[in-house]
């Protein structure tokens, strides 16, 4: 599946994907019990972003992005993948980073104000599909996999009407979608290092 050269390069890669979501993970949960401010069911995720505790939502969001690149750099270097599916990965990572950068703006009807905050959501509105799709194309029918591609594409088509129809349960909607990506994230870096291993068994 890989020459051995790139067996190092690929376990780091899918290691460092896996730690960074981990740490956005964490950082988020934390967030929630410090920050009483906002309210899960109505409000998005990257309102923490804003205020005095806001850099470390930045900082979780960049981690996630960094999670993404590093699972489409573990990707690249395995040769029976899809090359669209990585190019995809790559861009919804840079989109995740874009969006730590220029935070959001804090609006009632969660529309942006600022050319900060329209940068911001114009980034999380590509990276989102950018990321269902890659994981469509990067997952294998019948897996586990490929199940939650496919929820994270549903769960992206309810959030998209919810928000149109302005139901005011986004974030909740929000949190169920991130929450399966980066469940996709974790698990196809844990499935490289698996792949990487049997790949050095088979070598032996």
């Amino acid at each position: 599946m890989s020459n051995q050269a790139n067996v190092p390069k690929i376990n780091r890669a899918a290691r460092l994907s896996i730690l960074s979501a981990l740490y956005a993970s964490g950082v988020v949960g934390i967030l929630h019990w410090l920050n009483r401010e906002y309210d899960i069911i109505s409000d998005p995720l990257s309102y923490y972003a804003v205020g005095a505790l806001g850099a470390w939502m930045a900082s979780a969001i960049a981690a996630f992005a960094l999670s993404v690149m590093a699972l489409a750099h573990a990707l690249s270097r395995v040769l029976d993948v899809s090359r669209v599916g990585i190019a995809l990965l790559w861009n919804a990572g840079a989109s995740f980073f874009i969006a730590s950068i220029f935070p959001t703006d804090v609006t009632a009807s969660c529309l942006p104000v600022t050319i900060v905050g329209f940068i911001h959501t114009i980034a999380s509105y590509y990276a989102a599909p950018c990321l269902v799709s890659a994981a469509l194309l990067l997952s294998r029918r019948g897996e586990m996999l490929y199940g939650f591609a496919l929820a994270s594409w549903f769960a992206l088509v309810v959030l998209v009407i919810v928000n149109h129809l302005q139901l005011h349960i986004g974030g909740i909607g929000q949190r169920i979608f991130l929450a399966l990506v980066w469940l996709w994230t974790m698990l196809s870096a844990r499935r490289v290092q698996r792949l990487r291993l049997r790949g050095d068994a088979s070598a032996q």
